[in-house]
């Protein structure tokens, strides 16, 4: 199943296009990044999937769970850990208990205190983050890596099928990036969980997720996270609404249409700055 499904879609602001015929599917229990330069349109394709910008009929086609976005209401099954969401949380007079507990209001009720299936479920997210011990502590104490690690712990305390971050290690210092990427890699892999995350951090990509998204020039390409090869934004994989598990390798691009392969030629340049990137 597609846990995101993407066809199509063009988005402007005002006169600006800013995506244009993305098409790009997650299936369910991958754990995919999307990448691109600053302005590509990264952010703005992850405000549409959580539904905070409209989408109209001609703008195309997002699906979650393989429901249209517009008609979705299973957003408690969705969880997103925003970029630099720790800088609110710095002066913040609240324990990370209480801030975990916090995303459980929409459940028990803005002014009810949690009972004890919700501590439960606390402190259940609380050990998947190694954060238990700094329960009764304030979040505004912590590291920016151990404050990280709470958002992330209260983005997981609904227990989501689906988990979106948004330059998540923005800030942090190197050894806290690499532990909260391990992190990220072992929940995807226990759980079955799948995870969307934009990033910077291309250098770290081919050992740990299964599918990389380039946004480039307003549409997507798909970049093989092992061998770094972004496939030409014409290429099949991109031009239907379901696309194989894996795109098609090299050899098999070589053997296919002679008018993408005249496509890749022209474009070869480009793409081997971009490989030069990642």
């Amino acid at each position: 199943m597609d846990m995101i499904s993407i066809d199509g879609l063009h988005f402007s602001y005002g006169n600006t296009q800013v995506l244009e015929n993305v098409t790009c599917n997650i299936e369910q229990g991958r754990f995919a990044a999307l990448i691109g330069d600053n302005g590509a349109g990264k952010s703005t394709l992850m405000r549409l999937i959580l539904g905070e910008l409209p989408l109209g009929r001609e703008h195309g086609e997002i699906r979650l769970m393989e429901e249209d976005i517009r008609s979705f209401r299973r957003w408690n099954q969705i969880s997103y850990v925003p970029q630099n969401g720790t800088a609110g949380y710095r002066n913040f007079p609240a324990s990370c208990e209480e801030i975990v507990a916090a995303n459980l209001y929409s459940r028990i009720g803005r002014f009810r205190l949690p009972g004890k299936k919700e501590k439960e479920a606390v402190h259940r997210a609380l050990c998947e983050v190694g954060m238990e011990d700094f329960k009764h502590r304030l979040i505004g104490n912590l590291s920016g890596g151990q404050q990280q690690r709470i958002l992330l712990a209260r983005a997981l305390v609904n227990e989501p099928r689906l988990l979106l971050l948004d330059e998540p290690t923005s800030g942090i210092d190197e050894k806290s990036t690499a532990e909260f990427y391990r992190l990220l890699t072992s929940l995807n892999k226990k759980t079955g969980m799948t995870i969307l995350m934009v990033t910077h951090d291309r250098r770290r990509l081919a050992d740990m997720v299964d599918d990389i998204w380039l946004l480039d020039d307003g549409v997507a390409r798909y970049v093989s996270p092992k061998k770094k090869r972004i496939a030409p934004a014409d290429h099949k994989a991109f031009t239907g609404n379901r696309f194989p598990r894996h795109p098609a390798s090299g050899a098999d691009q070589k053997s296919g249409d002679p008018s993408a392969e005249a496509t890749q030629k022209a474009r070869s340049g480009k793409e081997e700055t971009a490989h030069g990137n990642l």
